[in-house]
């Protein structure tokens, strides 16, 4: 199976959808029916010295990094090995956080926002790693990836004992909209239907084999992998990601920061923003007011220079003039609800 190997960089459906994030629930086991549950699972801190590996996808469309075509971006036949990840990002791919709410659990950086909460040992910092976490987790086959979320937010609260809840917040943000009404950027065009999208290789049989009982998914041996397809899939807009659905850096032998996005709505575009610029360049979250619905293709291209006094102001404007030039939008100071997850209590993982 392959592995999804996050490469973090320095800028940075289910049974209810009332689970998630979005929903403004409180994230804590009621009674009632029993939770959704794995069927086992053990969890353990990381040795040092691990990488960090997961064969299951911990986002929710927005990678750290390239990605590469043999990513096959499901539940994995219900068998999730991940090893040496922070627990902030288990927490991502529970309440299928989006990349704004992500740095908001991280950081706590978002003007008129309650702070997260989160533990530094959850979250780590710009300069100090958080804690590690393997998590090995055997479900059904026919488990959904949104499925295999709730199963995780059942583990994190059993064995973490994590409590969350969810509040909305009328914070600063930009909002993202066309230059020119109803026209967009030549680097920014509709996904075309002749695009199957079926791009994600399938897994082979040794990948789905379970972890043996007991072992820590680091320590489990890799199996043969075919050879990688292409690193990225030409398009009209330039390369693009191999895979569908998500945002992630397109390999160039350019100079600069090269993005791109296949088939994804201009939602996931605008929650990826700050990640994509670093929160300096980009202080606020940024919604969607394009007004335009569907799939989407797109590059950007730009210059990312990290040196001298003026470094964040010239990044902040190098951005925003590739934005309008590129895919013809703009970034205007305004104001909106945003949902952010709260963590009211977490503790270091019981023995399994």
């Amino acid at each position: 199976m392959p592995s999804f190997r996050i490469k973090l960089s320095v800028c940075i459906f289910a049974a209810s959808s009332s689970v998630l994030a979005q929903s403004g629930a409180t994230h804590s086991p009621t009674p009632g029916p029993a939770p959704v549950a794995f069927d086992a699972a053990s969890v353990r801190p990381s040795k040092p010295g691990s990488h960090e590996r997961s064969n299951v996808p911990l986002d929710a469309g927005y990678v750290y990094g390239s990605i590469s075509p043999d990513d096959a971006r499901s539940a994995a036949a219900g068998y999730l090995t991940a090893a040496h990840e922070p627990l902030w990002r288990y927490i991502v791919f529970a309440y299928k956080l989006s990349a704004t709410q992500e740095m908001s659990l991280r950081f706590s950086i978002y003007s008129g926002v309650p702070k997260s909460g989160a533990p530094f040992w959850v979250t780590g910092s710009f300069d100090a790693p958080p804690e590690f976490f393997d998590i090995s987790a055997r479900a059904p086959a026919d488990t959904s990836i949104d499925q295999m979320r709730l199963m995780m937010q059942t583990l994190l609260a059993d064995r973490f004992h994590l409590v969350t809840h969810s509040i909305s917040a009328d914070a600063p943000v930009f909002a993202l909209g066309l230059v020119k009404s109803g026209v967009t950027g030549p680097n920014l065009q509709p996904h075309p239907p002749t695009d199957s999208c079926a791009g994600a290789a399938a897994p082979n049989q040794a990948a789905l084999d379970p972890p043996a009982p007991n072992q820590p998914a680091a320590d489990q041996a890799a199996p043969d992998q075919p050879a990688p397809g292409p690193s990225t899939s030409p398009s009209v807009v330039g390369d693009l990601p191999p895979v569908c659905g998500v945002i992630a850096h397109v390999p160039s032998s350019a100079p600069g920061q090269h993005y791109g996005g296949r088939a994804v709505p201009l939602s996931l575009l605008a929650t990826t923003m700050p990640t994509m610029t670093g929160l300096a360049a980009m202080p606020r979250p940024v919604v969607d007011q394009t007004g335009l619905s569907g799939l989407y293709d797109f590059t950007l291209t730009w210059v990312h220079d990290t040196s001298g006094d003026d470094a964040i102001a010239a990044n902040t404007a190098n951005f925003r003039n590739v934005l309008k030039t590129q895919l013809g939008l703009e970034l205007k100071p305004s104001h909106a609800p945003m949902s952010f997850l709260i963590v009211d209590h977490v503790e270091r993982p019981s023995e399994n």
